[in-house]
């Protein structure tokens, strides 16, 4: 009865053991593969237009949330050749004269310190978008550090702090500024 046992737990455990996850991790972050115009009306495609090693990629997802954009600015001023700064305001798909309406208020508005070749509105299916970048609320700014590839390496979410600056600039400086 024993022998029973054991060949009945053998046989019944040993498939269950080799169909579960072995320590799989989840999928990496990564920026979708995008195209768009910046508001100097460059088009843009996004990962493969990344110059530099790393990307800082700004989200916005709300007009009023532009005041914790201009937040991080200073501190992501070219002081560091090997980081590019993007700042990408995200929108639901539309058609083209909304688009050409927003980019239009977008570029009349903007401070004259925010580039316009590096500020690319982007309207795209925002659940696939996000969900691809691993962003779980559209509620506060997020910022991602990119490779050249697109893959998230760094992240943080709201206004600037003293503690995220630092973060941040730690991990560029890890990373080989």
């Amino acid at each position: 009865m024993r022998l029973l046992r054991t060949l009945a737990f053998t046989l019944f455990a040993l498939p269950c053991a080799l169909a579960a996850p072995q320590n799989q991790s989840p999928p990496a972050a990564i920026l979708p593969p995008v195209t768009a115009y910046a508001l100097d009306r460059a088009k843009v495609t996004l990962p493969a237009d990344f110059t530099a090693p790393l990307n800082l990629l700004i989200l916005s997802f709300q007009r009023d949330q532009q005041s914790v954009v201009d937040g991080w600015l200073p501190v992501l001023t070219p002081g560091a050749p090997s980081v590019q700064t993007w700042l990408l305001p995200i929108s639901p798909r539309a058609n083209g004269l909304y688009r050409w309406w927003l980019n239009a208020s977008l570029r009349t508005s903007l401070p004259p310190s925010q580039p316009r070749r590096y500020t690319v509105p982007l309207y795209v299916d925002k659940g696939h978008f996000l969900r691809t970048l691993q962003v779980s609320s559209e509620q506060e700014v997020v910022l991602l550090l990119t490779d050249k590839a697109g893959h998230v390496l760094w992240r943080t979410t709201g206004p600037a702090t003293d503690s995220k600056k630092a973060a941040l600039d730690g991990f560029v400086s890890k990373m080989g500024r």
